[in-house]
C-alpha cells in the first residue's frame, strides 16, 4: 500500500486572515475554524454569519499587539457565549443552534450580540441581546441535562422490561411509559400562536380555580400574592382606560357606560362602602305626554339605610364663569355646574317625596331609607389657575348637601391606590 504524505507549509504572516478588530465599544469578530487538521480549516464557523460583533463597552485603552489583543478579547467577552481567540472566536460551540436558526432570516450575514435589550433584523444585520443569548444558553443546558436523564432512564427501562421482567415477572413488573417527548415541535402562524397562548392562559386559570381549596391550605401566601397582583393589574388597566377617555372628548352617555362597567371608580367618591342599586333611575315618573320625568344617572345604597345620587357630566364641563365677579379674585360657578347641583338636589327631593312608592315597587330597596340621601356631581377638571381654584374650592365646600368631584380627582385616587398596592423592592438579606 502506498502512503501519500501531505506536507504543510506555514503561511506568511502578511497572508494571515484577520480574526478580530477592537474598538472602544465593539469587538468585531470574523469567526473561522482554526484546526489545521480539519477539512474546513479557515472556513467560516458560524455559517452565513461571517461577521459577529460583540457591542458593549470594552475599554478605551486598546491593545497594541496581537498577544495583548487576544487577552483583551478573552477578558471582555461574556463567559460561555463566545469562543476564545485560540478557538477561532464566534459563538460558543454549544450555541450553534442560535446562528443556525437565525440563518433562516433572508440575507443575514452580520450577527450583533449587544448589551442593549433591543433585538431586530434589518439590512442583513441581526441583533440579539446578551441577556437573551445567555437565557438560550441556560435553556440549552437544561434541555441537554433532561435529555441525558431521559436517555438514561429509557435505556434502564429497556433492560427492566426486556430482561428483568422476563427473568422474574412478579418482582420486576413492566413499567408504564408516562414520560412525554423532550420537545413538541409544531409550526404555527401568529394567529395560531395567539389562540394557543390564550387557550393556555384560560387553562391555567381554570386549573387554579379547581384547586382553590387545596391552595388555600398548601400555599396561602402565594395565593394572596396572586390575588394582589390580579387586583393591581386590573387597576392598572382601569387607569389606562380612564386616561384614554380623559384625553378625548366623549359625551355624557359614553362616560355613563364607562362608570357602569367600572363601578369601583365612582365608589371612590364616597367615604363609606357603597353598592350600585340602579342606573338611569326615575326619581319622578313622566306624565301621559312623556314630560316631567326626573331621571338620575346612578343610585347607590350604603350598607346601612343611606342612599346616594350621582350625576355625571363630562371632563369638558366648565366649572366657573369666564369673567370675575366684582373684581379679579371671585369667580362664580358656571351655569353648567350650578345647574347640575340644582338638578341632583331636585332628584333628591323627588326621591324623598315618593320613597314609599319606590320602596314598595323596587326589589332590593326595602332595607334602604330616604332620611339620608347623599348627592354627588362628577364634572370637569380642577382649575389650574390658583385664583380660580380658590373660588371653586370655596363654592363646593359651601354646598353642604352636594359633593362636587372632578374627573381628574377620581383618576388621582386610582393612581394613589395603585401606588400603595404596588409592592416595593425586596430587601437583599445577603
Amino acid at each position: 500500500m502506498e502512503l501519500r504524505h501531505r506536507h504543510r507549509h506555514s503561511t506568511p504572516e502578511n497572508e494571515w486572515p484577520l480574526l478580530a478588530s477592537i474598538t472602544p465599544n465593539q469587538i468585531i469578530m470574523r469567526p473561522i475554524h482554526v484546526n489545521p487538521h480539519a477539512q474546513h480549516y479557515l472556513s467560516p464557523k458560524n455559517g452565513r454569519f461571517t461577521t459577529v460583533i460583540y457591542a458593549n463597552e470594552v475599554g478605551t485603552k486598546l491593545p497594541d499587539d496581537a498577544a495583548t489583543a487576544a487577552n483583551h478579547i478573552e477578558v471582555h467577552l461574556p463567559w460561555k457565549l463566545f469562543d476564545s481567540p485560540e478557538h477561532g472566536l464566534g459563538l460558543y460551540r454549544d450555541l450553534d443552534p442560535v446562528w443556525q436558526g437565525l440563518a433562516r432570516i433572508p440575507n443575514a450575514t452580520i450577527l450583533v450580540i449587544s448589551g442593549h435589550p433591543d433585538q431586530y433584523a434589518h439590512d442583513g444585520v441581526v441583533s440579539v441581546s446578551v441577556e437573551e443569548l445567555d437565557k438560550l444558553r441556560r435553556n440549552f443546558n437544561r434541555i441537554m441535562t433532561n435529555g441525558r436523564q431521559l436517555i438514561r432512564e429509557s435505556k434502564q427501562g429497556l433492560v427492566h422490561d426486556d430482561v428483568l421482567n422476563r427473568i422474574d415477572p412478579e418482582r420486576f413488573q413492566r413499567t408504564v411509559r408516562v414520560t412525554p417527548p423532550l420537545v413538541e415541535v409544531r409550526r404555527e402562524g401568529s394567529r395560531q400562536a395567539a389562540n394557543r397562548e390564550r387557550a393556555e392562559r384560560r387553562s391555567n386559570v381554570q386549573a387554579v380555580r379547581k384547586q382553590l381549596d387545596e391552595l388555600v391550605t398548601e400555599a396561602p401566601r402565594e395565593l394572596m400574592m396572586l390575588h394582589a397582583e390580579i387586583e393591581r393589574v386590573t387597576l392598572d388597566k382601569m387607569i389606562k382606560a380612564f386616561r384614554a377617555r380623559l384625553a378625548g372628548k366623549f359625551t355624557e352617555s359614553v362616560w355613563q357606560k364607562f362608570f357602569e362597567v367600572n363601578k369601583f371608580v365612582l365608589s371612590l367618591a364616597f367615604a363609606r362602602p357603597v353598592e350600585l342599586a340602579h342606573t338611569q333611575f326615575h326619581a319622578k315618573g313622566s306624565t301621559l305626554t312623556g314630560s316631567g320625568a326626573q331621571i338620575g344617572d346612578f343610585l347607590f345604597k350604603e350598607h346601612g339605610q343611606a342612599l346616594a345620587i350621582v350625576e355625571i357630566k363630562t371632563p369638558e364641563a366648565i366649572l366657573l364663569r369666564a369673567k370675575a365677579y366684582l373684581g379679579e379674585e371671585v369667580f362664580g360657578p358656571n351655569s353648567e355646574l350650578s345647574g347640575a347641583v340644582t338638578q341632583v338636589l331636585f332628584q333628591q327631593s323627588e326621591l324623598k317625596q315618593r320613597w314609599m312608592q319606590h320602596r314598595h315597587d323596587t326589589p332590593g330597596m326595602q332595607l334602604s331609607g330616604a332620611d339620608a340621601i347623599k348627592c354627588v356631581v362628577v364634572a370637569g377638571t380642577l382649575p389650574t389657575d390658583p385664583i380660580q381654584l380658590r373660588s371653586f374650592e370655596v363654592f363646593r365646600n359651601a354646598c353642604k348637601d352636594v359633593d362636587v368631584v372632578t374627573f381628574d380627582e377620581l383618576l388621582a385616587k386610582l393612581e394613589f391606590l395603585k401606588k400603595h398596592l404596588t409592592p416595593g423592592p425586596e430587601q437583599d438579606l445577603f
